[in-house]
């Protein structure tokens, strides 16, 4: 009564291979670039825009202001700022502007003392922010389609003017130097720019141009001779003020968002959506020869997605030595999506620091159990450590945080056996360091009768050996898996083996058998046997009695 295997095409029943992939090196990171720049974690939640003033950043936050130190720590939070969106700080410092969007109204604070000093009525939502001459514009737009321009005295807040422009779509990107202003539309494909020359509350159109591409952000040289904008191309692009002829260009290799020129006027910095390609996100160049003075790497962590600037916070220091940004990287989970870092050009980055990190597995106690994972990375509390799973039920990603003792635990299931590897990711001052550890699932094997049978007292009756059909399996399933199955007899109240051979179960770890040919009326039944193996432990089962005739 030999054993016969079952034509796969006939007898398989459950799904098709999943294939097993083992990690044996941590995941492939961007290219680096020419620098790495210091990055310093924040407290902020929506930051929009950021100046630099008196030793420190101001930065629009939500309905606050943050006053932070040059080391990206929080000093003060300036409440009341309702909509706060562009933050410009006066020529000499001592002040900074604030459009309150949703309070129609542009707030006044001393950089000195960190406390409002006056607030500029304005016409509803301004958005935007700039000097020229002697007048303070905003661009204002609480719809789409509603874009206006207006201004007041800079000094005092009075005597508010409209400036008659075409219809803009969206408030206007503002930027303004000498008697030069400069206004963008964003959101639309033409990407169109405005120049005008401010002579006291007069304002003089000087030139139009589309530039074709979606704005992120404008700026004006020192001087006001020159215009750059940033958005929809792989350049900042840099005009004539006066005519908007081409004056230059600036190669980001990927798409520019934010833009700034230095207070001298020999550079130009540009923050770069680059989290996918080649370059860096925080860039600067020399205005007069094109050539390149940073390439800087901003990230927090050695990731594979950069995280990018947020546009309208690109600014220099007051000595031109730093060129800051504000870094958003996006985490995508539900209960913190963003962490906010400031970003520091032109700092040397120091050597990380070596970081070693251990793991331990608990291996599943019962058959479709969790594994255990507990990682730590010692001297590191609160950071992220990332757990990947791997094995032939494919892969699965979890992120904990270490506590207090540089420990982080998940379970994770383990509907397979595999490797788990967990990845501390590192910043600035601490390298990445990862560790891998494999796990045994408990396993359970199986026999059950298929075919036409009938039962009389839980014994499986066929009419001949050909309707016998007998699946074997073991959970946990690894491809590739073998299990030794012996065929049974029963005589004299004794059961006795008559065949024993062994079958390579499919990637969902069954297989199916028959049976050639067996004798009527003699009680038979299958036993499986699993030896265990890297992935799994051993198990047996023993199947159903069933009988011929």
């Amino acid at each position: 009564m030999p054993l016969s295997s079952r034509p796969a095409a006939a007898a398989l029943a459950t799904a098709g291979v999943v294939a097993a992939t083992l990690i044996t090196a941590g995941p492939a990171h961007a290219a680096a670039a020419v620098t790495d720049v210091p990055t310093k974690l924040t407290t902020l939640a929506a930051p929009k825009s950021m100046a630099a003033a008196n030793g420190r950043l101001f930065v629009s936050d939500g309905n606050t202001v943050a006053v932070l130190g040059t080391d990206g720590v929080t000093q003060k939070s300036i409440t009341a700022m309702f909509g706060a969106r562009d933050v410009l700080a006066s020529p000499s410092g001592d002040r900074v502007y604030v459009a309150l969007s949703q309070a129609g109204a542009i707030a006044v604070i001393d950089t000195g003392t960190l406390s409002e000093v006056a607030r500029y009525a304005t016409g509803e939502c301004p958005v935007h922010l700039a000097f020229a001459g002697s007048r303070l514009f905003y661009g204002a737009g609480c719809d789409q389609w509603d874009g206006t321009l207006a201004s007041v005295d800079a000094a005092t807040g009075a005597d508010p003017q409209t400036v008659q422009t075409e219809r803009m779509s969206s408030a206007p990107l503002l930027a303004g130097a000498g008697n030069t202003l400069v206004a963008g539309v964003a959101g639309i494909s033409s990407g169109p720019v405005y120049t005008f020359a401010v002579d006291g509350a007069a304002v003089t159109a000087l030139a139009h141009k589309d530039t074709s591409g979606f704005l992120d952000r404008v700026d004006v040289s020192p001087d006001g001779t020159k215009v750059a904008v940033a958005g929809g191309s792989d350049h900042l692009a840099q005009y004539d003020a006066a005519t908007l002829s081409m004056a230059g260009s600036y190669d980001t290799g990927t798409w520019p968002d934010d833009v700034a020129y230095s207070h001298s006027g020999t550079m130009i910095g540009g923050g770069v959506d680059s989290t996918y390609g080649p370059g860096g996100n925080l860039v600067a160049y020399n205005v007069v020869d094109g050539s390149p003075v940073l390439s800087g790497n901003a990230h927090p962590k050695a990731a594979y997605n950069r995280p990018g600037p947020v546009s309208g916070t690109l600014t220099w220091s007051a000595d031109d030595s730093r060129l800051y940004s504000i870094i958003d990287d996006f985490t995508g989970q539900a209960a913190h999506p963003h962490f906010y870092y400031l970003a520091i050009g032109f700092e040397t980055v120091a050597a990380q620091a070596p970081t070693t990190t251990r793991l331990k597995l608990a291996a599943p106690a019962k058959a479709g159990g969790k594994v255990r994972a507990t990682a730590t990375v010692a001297g590191r509390p609160g950071v992220p450590v990332r757990f990947v799973r791997s094995s032939a039920a494919g892969e699965l990603t979890m992120t904990a945080t270490t506590d207090a003792a540089g420990a982080a635990t998940v379970a994770m299931p383990a509907p397979a056996g595999g490797v788990v590897t967990a990845y501390y990711d590192g910043d600035d001052s601490f390298a990445p360091s990862s560790a891998s550890a494999g796990y045994k699932t408990v396993t359970k094997a199986g026999v059950t009768l298929y075919g036409q049978y009938k039962t009389v007292r839980k014994v499986a009756y066929f009419h001949a050996p050909k309707d016998v059909v007998i699946k074997m399996a073991v959970s946990s399933p690894v491809p590739g898996r073998k299990v030794t199955a012996l065929l049974q007899g029963r005589a004299g109240g004794k059961w006795k083996t008559l065949q024993k051979k062994k079958f390579t179960l499919d990637a969902s770890g069954g297989y199916y058998i028959g049976l050639r040919s067996a004798n009527k009326n003699v009680q038979y039944h299958l036993v499986v046997k699993f030896a265990g193996d890297a992935y799994g432990k051993k198990s047996s089962a023993t199947g159903r009695t069933f009988v011929i005739g």
